[in-house]
């Protein structure tokens, strides 16, 4: 069950307890367009894409904003809900069969309590999200659209595999700018 997960980690070069891994993580299969987390809830749960694809988004006056997609390999939270154990502001939505590991609350305060190798990892994954987060800010200062979208096509799961609406708002452009950006680039 957490293959890829264990994949994941000792390729980050770190030894790991698989027995543990199996005993907190708990698979949860979404169908498509299921809510993993709704507004207003309050996560507390990790997750670990093992397949599929989720969509985070948030509504801002009646209009919805993409925050980002969750695809394989991708270990998350929503980390603002679920370190203040507030409700959350985001809804995440499986775009298609997702297959998910989850782990709860309280099992991941175990982990990091107990083995380092868990503290290692949490960190670099936390490490790797603030640095694409920082590139994506980068992007959005000293870039224009059309050179925004041509750098989605370094990661295809982008292109291939959300709807025009929702990469549209990811990338902060109506759809009729996206479908211009799309006619030219063929």
């Amino acid at each position: 069950m957490t293959e890829n997960l264990i994949r994941e980690i000792k390729r980050v070069d770190i030894r790991i307890d698989p027995a543990e891994l199996e005993r907190c993580f708990r698979q949860r299969l979404l169908s498509k367009n299921e809510v993993l987390l709704d507004f207003h809830s309050v996560c507390r749960h990790y997750y670990f894409v093992d397949s599929g694809a989720l969509r985070v988004f948030f509504l801002e006056d009646g209009e919805e904003y993409t925050a980002w997609f969750a695809f394989e390999n991708y270990f998350f939270t929503e980390l603002e809900s679920y370190t203040n154990g507030t409700a959350s502001r985001y809804r995440i939505v499986a775009t298609e069969d997702t297959e998910l590991l989850q782990i709860p609350k309280t099992d991941m305060e175990f982990l990091l309590s107990r083995y380092d190798w868990w503290k290692e990892f949490l960190l670099y994954t936390q490490q790797q999200i603030i640095l694409k987060l920082t590139g994506v800010v980068r992007s959005f200062q000293t870039q224009s659209a059309e050179e925004r979208y041509d750098a989605l096509f370094t990661h295809p799961d982008y292109i291939q595999r959300t709807k025009q609406k929702d990469l549209s708002s990811l990338m902060g452009i109506t759809r009729y700018s996206l479908s211009r950006l799309r006619k030219k680039r063929r």
